[in-house]
């Protein structure tokens, strides 16, 4: 994968507490939200770090692929 920048991009996985007490996740480069835990939240740290650190990490990149389109 190409980078758009010469120097090592800027990256961070947050972990945070929201104000309805869930926590939840993203991950920033450069300080852009590339991605997030979708908004479900979890109820501890645990779990949602867990979830950052396998999405972050590629855990899931064998998933199957679907695309679902608007019929036309």
């Amino acid at each position: 994968m190409a980078r758009e920048h010469s120097q090592s991009p800027s990256i961070k996985r947050v972990l945070y507490v929201r104000t309805d007490g869930r926590w939840a996740w993203r991950l920033v480069v450069n300080g852009n939200i590339v991605a997030t835990d979708g908004g479900q939240g979890y109820e501890d740290e645990e779990t949602c770090r867990t979830m950052a650190d396998r999405v972050v990490s590629g855990f899931y990149a064998d998933a199957s692929k679907r695309i679902l389109r608007p019929k036309s």
